[in-house]
């Protein structure tokens, strides 16, 4: 891989059989039927030649690999490295599959069937449009990089909220350990945390972490950020307690103290502010530490 260091290489090999291995276990038992077939595991979006921000969320989620019919998006060109109908998880790990992957992984955004659905289009909105107002983005070269990944590498058919066995899943060692085993892979500036559910149970996984209590914006008072520190990693977190490619859902059709529409969060024009006063915030707490 010439965007990986050696180092980079071997260990995202490691990584991606562990998962694969895992993947193995749950399609033998009751998450086989929500795993999506064909699959192979998705450990991260985005160039970690780069030293980024890292956005981290649930999973990769099924409109990413299924048309509304349920069939794929894309065949074996597409963005995402697929099992050949001949092809198990157990006959997957081969050095030519995992290298494919890996490279898969790594030129996400630059591919075409890039799932701008949920990231967000080029200069548009959703998390695209708060990372572009934070500083960064997920395409263009002239802002801070910035990849992705979630707690959970595996794609399924129904969102994971839905999943009646989350819990327990999140509760296996894997569930436990694979996130933060990930992370020394990446080169960061910090972490920013999707929802407040991923905040809390980052809080979990990285005890080392000093939280500030949790902030308003002044602008858009009902969005609620925390901001921490991880002595593991060396770099801050930023906890967001809302979803910006969710568009918000939640915050209900009353006005905020300020009068402002919930609506107006999740525009184009109101996440790019959010993100900009995030950023705002997270320079002013580097300030008062300096």
């Amino acid at each position: 891989m010439r965007t990986l260091t050696s180092e980079q290489w071997e260990y995202a090999k490691k990584l991606l059989e562990e998962a694969v291995q895992h993947q193995i276990e749950l399609a033998r038992g009751p998450m086989r039927n929500e795993l999506i077939e064909g699959t192979t595991p998705v450990l991260w979006f985005g160039d970690v030649s780069k030293k980024s921000w890292l956005t981290v969320a649930t999973n990769p989620s099924a409109g990413q690999f299924l048309n509304k019919e349920g069939t794929m998006r894309f065949d074996s060109t597409g963005p995402f490295f697929l099992l050949e109908p001949d092809m198990s998880l157990e006959t997957y790990l081969t050095e030519q599959h995992v290298e494919q992957t890996i490279d898969k992984f790594n030129h996400y955004f630059q591919q075409p069937d890039v799932y701008k659905t949920w990231f967000g289009k080029e200069q548009g909105g959703k998390l695209e449009g708060f990372l572009n107002g934070f500083g960064g983005s997920f395409y263009d070269d002239a802002l801070l990089p910035v990849i992705h990944t979630d707690f959970f590498p595996f794609p399924t058919r129904r969102y994971m909220g839905t999943i009646a066995m989350r819990q327990d899943l999140e509760q296996t060692d894997f569930g436990q350990t694979f996130l933060k085993k990930l992370l020394p892979l990446f080169s960061l500036h910090g972490i920013i945390l999707l929802g407040r559910e991923h905040t809390d149970r980052f809080r979990k996984l990285d005890p080392s972490i000093t939280w500030q209590e949790p902030v308003a914006l002044t602008d858009y008072p009902d969005a609620v950020v925390e901001f921490g520190y991880s002595a593991a990693f060396g770099i801050p977190i930023i906890g967001l307690h809302f979803k910006p490619s969710e568009q918000f859902l939640g915050l209900g059709s009353r006005p905020d103290d300020k009068g402002r529409s919930h609506g107006t969060y999740g525009s184009t024009k109101g996440l790019r502010d959010i993100g900009r006063q995030v950023r705002q915030k997270l320079e002013a707490l580097d300030e008062l530490e300096d």
